[in-house]
Parts: structure tokens; C-alpha cells; sequence
């Protein structure tokens, strides 16, 4: 009995050391030819394919999660850019519209038809009138500003109007085209006088009264006389564009442009006496 006790002691002892050995033998080995770096990266080249695989469905749901995140993101970011450019295109356009304005303001500044020894003053145009046989406009000064009936109006071009009627706030201005309007004017060339009346179109005006012998032609200019105690003297009101004799007629037929802008100004110029 203690034979066989002491057998499978030193069995074990036997065991435990041939297994140590082993060990150290192992451990030297492998750190010498690094054969569990190799096994290792054996094992991992073909469990690696099972990992890819056993992960595909939560990398499958994570992209199309990410995707919908991106394209919700995207669409957001989307309309904040075309809400910016149509505020830009906004900004641009209203730059440009004061660009022009600038460009008016400027042009009636500096025009030749003004004298500024004159007493005048800006005004805005806030209505025109619809009615084809009233040529008028609506300006956004009236008697608070002291405007005042038969008040001279010009652009930076030529003569205009006169105010008809004021209120508080606004006037009324009969433009020159106007057909119930007359004024007296006078040839720049040979210093004749001649009623100029409005004809209700914007780009044409009448000579009325021109006798046939009277020295008239084409491309004379014709002013404001100050004969008619309505308009100063020497304003610019047009250019002679047709002169006809018809012979059923007992005047000259004389048609003349404006030079005023009588159908596109957003500003005018109000002159005091």
C-alpha cells in the first residue's frame, strides 16, 4: 500500500517536472522562431472572414441609418442655402434698384435745365393716372411742403408740368402731353414764339397756330418764353420732329418731342418762383 502511495507521488512530481521542461523548452522556442505569432496570425487570418460576417448585419443597419441621417441632413442644409440665395438675389436687387436711384438723383443734380440759383426741391412720384386722356402724375409733397396750383415741375431733361391741385401730403401734376394743356414757347433759333400743346401722347407735342410762312424746321429746340407768367424763361421743352404744309390746313402741322421724360421718372424737381 505504501509502495503504490509512493509510486504515484513520484508520478505526479514526474508529471509536474517533464511538464515545467516542457514549458521553459516551449517558451524558449517561441520566443526564438516566434511560432505562436505565427499560429496567432494563422488563427486570426481565418476566423477574421467570421468576424467580418458575423458583424455584416449591424454594419448594414448602421449604414442605412447613417444614410438617412446624411440625407436628412443634406435636405435641411439644402433649403438654408436656397433660403440664402434668394435672400441674396433679394439684396442684390434692391442694390441695384439704388444704384439706378443714385443714378437719377445724380443726373437731376447735375442737369443743365437746372438753374441752381432757383429755389427747388426733390419730390417722389407715387401714382400715375390711368386715364388715357389725363396726362397726369401724383407726387408725394403737397401744402405742408408749401407746394403750391401752377408750381413749375422739370426733370433733369426738361420741363414737365405744373402742379393742378395739392392736399396735405400730395399734388397733382398735369404733365405738358396733357391734351387740355398749352404753354408758349419759343424757337431757340430764330426767337419766335409758338403755343405748344399737348397731343395725349408722352412722346409728342403739338405746335399750334404756325403760321405757313414761319421759318420752322426740324431739329429746332424749343423753350419756356416766361411770356405766359406760368413757366421761367429758357426751360427746355423739345425738339421739333416733323414739320408738314398740307394744303387743306391753314397752319404748319409741327410735331415735337419732349425732352422731358414724361412717362419713366421716379423723381422730379419742384421750382419756386
Amino acid at each position: 500500500m505504501k509502495k503504490s502511495l509512493s509510486f504515484h507521488t513520484n508520478l505526479i512530481n514526474f508529471k509536474l517536472f517533464f511538464y515545467i521542461i516542457l514549458s521553459v523548452a516551449i517558451l524558449f522556442f517561441d520566443n526564438k522562431f516566434n511560432f505562436s505569432k505565427n499560429i496567432r496570425e494563422t488563427i486570426d487570418f481565418i476566423i477574421e472572414p467570421l468576424y467580418v460576417l458575423a458583424d455584416a448585419p449591424n454594419n448594414f443597419f448602421k449604414n442605412i441609418n447613417n444614410y438617412f441621417k446624411s440625407n436628412s441632413n443634406l435636405k435641411v442644409i439644402n433649403s438654408a442655402l436656397e433660403s440664402k440665395l434668394k435672400y441674396q438675389a433679394a439684396r442684390l436687387q434692391e442694390l441695384e434698384s439704388l444704384k439706378l436711384q443714385n443714378n437719377r438723383l445724380r443726373k437731376l443734380l447735375d442737369s443743365d435745365n437746372i438753374n441752381m440759383s432757383e429755389k427747388l426741391s426733390m419730390a417722389e412720384i407715387i401714382r400715375i393716372e390711368l386715364n388715357p386722356y389725363n396726362k397726369e402724375i401724383v407726387i408725394n409733397k403737397g401744402k405742408e411742403n408749401k407746394c403750391y396750383v401752377g408750381q413749375v415741375v422739370v426733370d433733369e431733361n426738361g420741363l414737365l408740368g405744373q402742379i393742378s391741385d395739392t392736399q396735405d401730403n400730395f399734388s397733382v401734376v398735369t404733365l405738358i402731353s396733357d391734351p387740355g394743356h398749352a404753354l408758349l414757347g419759343t424757337n431757340s433759333r430764330t426767337s419766335k414764339r409758338l403755343v405748344i400743346s399737348g397731343s395725349g401722347d408722352d412722346n409728342s407735342l403739338e405746335g399750334l397756330y404756325v403760321p405757313k410762312s414761319e421759318d420752322i424746321s426740324i431739329g429746332d429746340k424749343i423753350l419756356t418764353s416766361g411770356l405766359d407768367s406760368i413757366f421761367p424763361e429758357g426751360k427746355l421743352i423739345g425738339k421739333v420732329i416733323e414739320v408738314t404744309n398740307d394744303e387743306k390746313e391753314d397752319f404748319l402741322i409741327v410735331k415735337i418731342s419732349p425732352f422731358a421724360n414724361l412717362s419713366g421718372n421716379k423723381e422730379v424737381i419742384l421750382l419756386w418762383k
